[in-house]
């Protein structure tokens, strides 16, 4: 008689669980991730409202993404991350518009495993790659922060590949290209978002080697990305988020 029961309460406590993560995400301005094979690791991405998140499996291939210091019953600061939607600020060509120290305490802030200085570095790097090939670095720093869950890494690509946006990663069981130091690895990134986003010439010498499997100029936009750089249709709306996050945080 106890055993027939089990099945049945079970499924009553599933319904339960999708009832309360519905409510977290509508409270918190969590997220649910789709894990794809593509780009990167979706496990690893971060929270919207900038700390470190919780995963909560759904189904096979989703995460919903949370942080608990969020769900306090009297919340009087907290505010929802909007989706960016200004084109100025999605174009992938363009100018960023924050300072190398606004991109580094973001990084930092979501990894404090990375030193203020390495991250400082990391971001001088980021704008002045982008601003060599007239590449929006606010955008490429937030793919970056995406690809590696703020240089966590923990997928296929390793750390030392100096492979900041999934360059080569075709599955789960490739590594991906590898660079022989940090700027090399961040200046193929930025040459790779200008082959999907201009018809100019580079600035610098060709280091991407997937340079040309890209249809020139075939994208615009952020969100464009999406199907393109990787399988993953939320894809642009990721980096869109993060945008929004690096925007808001230091007004």
């Amino acid at each position: 008689m106890i055993k027939p029961a089990v099945p049945h309460l079970f499924r009553i406590t599933l319904k339960k669980r999708y009832w309360l993560v519905l409510l977290m995400i509508v409270l918190g301005g969590g997220g649910i991730f789709s894990e794809e094979s593509t780009g990167h690791d979706p496990s690893l991405s971060i929270g919207f409202t900038g700390r470190q998140p919780l995963m909560i499996r759904l189904q096979q291939k989703d995460f919903v993404v949370f942080c608990p210091a969020d769900y306090i019953v009297l919340r009087k600061t907290k505010a929802k991350t909007p989706l960016l939607k200004q084109k100025t600020l999605l174009s992938i060509m363009g100018q960023g518009r924050l300072k190398a120290s606004a991109l580094a305490a973001f990084l930092h802030r979501n990894n404090n495993g990375i030193s203020t200085t390495e991250a400082s570095k990391i971001a001088k790097i980021y704008i002045e790659e982008s601003n060599a090939e007239g590449v929006n670095y606010d955008i490429a720093f937030s793919q970056m922060c995406l690809e590696t869950g703020f240089l966590r890494y923990g997928g296929t690509v390793l750390p030392g590949q100096n492979n900041f946006c999934g360059l080569g990663v075709l599955d789960k069981k490739t590594r991906g290209l590898s660079f022989r130091d940090i700027r090399l690895g961040i200046r193929a990134h930025i040459q790779h978002l200008k082959a999907y986003a201009s018809h100019a010439n580079l600035h610098h010498n060709l280091v991407d080697p997937r340079f040309r499997f890209v249809k020139r100029g075939s994208i615009k936009e952020v969100d464009d990305l999406s199907g393109k750089w990787a399988a993953d249709k939320r894809y642009g709306k990721k980096i869109r988020y993060l945008l929004g996050r690096m925007y808001r945080e230091n007004v």
